[in-house]
């Protein structure tokens, strides 16, 4: 048995479901079900076990699809229509009875990538969500384990000379009412106290200025790695814009099925063999061009989590 290090181990061990698990999901939504199974492992994790995770999880539900669409025709036809179909095939020449069942074959293919498509953009859009959650928040708390010690630094050093600021001032106040008095020998004994304590006031003003700039540095840094870092995360919006015009597409081919299988079904009717052939022939061209404008979607879908991977990776290098 192939031997793991700890950490992979242990992501090897959170992608396992238990028996009981298993036993749950009888008789539920088997999609949403393994959906709301990866959501929950995705939370809580860090950047990369979620990228891993989610790697798997499109890979497993994708060939959960393919084997659960391999067999089905795609295409959907009621008693009547599945009637006249049989009809259509049972009078005809065997020529065009091949080139009928091709079809027909054909198209149903098509819709079954075209559903096992849909099915991975939105698994894969689920995920990227909630990486986008994850990554968000990891950007907000950039260096702030780094700036809150430095802050505490700069609180415990000017607390710890607060004694020496208060005895100082003090000082100077007694040099002032001493020289309003006209009193030389006390003015002369406070004006030694405060210029041997001079000095000290002011390595201690200089140490309290240097970890102030510090801390000023550290978080013009961290705004800086903050808005490069948001930067990055923005340029999926130019693929998000394609994405939306890519739905468009899809809409429209959706449209365009719906009108060729519309026709199929009335051709049916009406019983011509070449007047089916053709109406068919319309209905793969149709189902060909809405599959390849989902995939094009699952591929922008890919475009927005490689830029996630990107940043996570980023931040990931950052806290190393």
């Amino acid at each position: 048995m192939m031997h793991l290090v700890p950490e992979k181990k242990g992501l090897v061990e959170q992608l396992m479901l238990s028996q009981q698990s298993r036993n749950m999901w009888k008789g539920q939504s088997k999609w949403g079900l393994v959906i709301q199974f990866w959501l929950k492992l995705l939370v809580g994790h860090s950047a990369l076990s979620r990228l891993c995770m989610m790697f798997v999880a499109t890979c497993s539900i994708g060939m959960m699809w393919s084997a659960a669409t391999v067999h089905g025709e795609g295409i959907e036809l009621h008693s009547t229509a599945q009637k006249a179909w049989s009809t259509i095939l049972n009078k005809t020449d065997t020529q065009t009875k091949r080139s009928l069942q091709q079809s027909y074959e054909s198209a149903g293919k098509w819709i079954s990538q075209k559903e096992m498509w849909e099915q991975k953009i939105k698994q894969l859009h689920t995920a990227s969500a909630t990486e986008l959650v994850q990554l968000r928040k990891a950007i907000r708390n950039t260096d702030a384990a780094k700036l809150a010690a430095l802050q505490q630094t700069v609180e415990l050093t000017q607390a710890r000379y607060e004694a020496l600021f208060k005895l100082y001032s003090s000082l100077n106040k007694q040099l002032s009412a001493a020289k309003s008095l006209q009193s030389k020998e006390w003015s002369s004994a406070i004006r030694t106290q405060a210029e041997t304590l001079k000095p000290l006031v002011q390595l201690a003003r200089e140490d309290i200025r240097v970890k102030k700039r510090s801390l000023a540095e550290a978080r013009k840094r961290k705004n800086n790695e903050v808005k490069r870092l948001r930067t990055m995360l923005n340029g999926t919006n130019a693929v998000k814009k394609q994405i939306q015009t890519a739905k468009k597409q899809v809409s429209l081919s959706r449209e365009r099925y719906t009108d060729a299988l519309r026709n199929f079904k009335q051709s049916l009717k009406k019983g011509e063999p070449v007047r089916v052939l053709s109406t068919l022939n319309a209905l793969v061209s149709s189902a060909e061009r809405w599959t390849v404008a989902s995939q094009h979607i699952h591929t922008l879908e890919q475009k927005v989590s490689a830029i996630y991977v990107k940043v996570s990776e980023e931040i990931n290098n950052r806290s190393k």
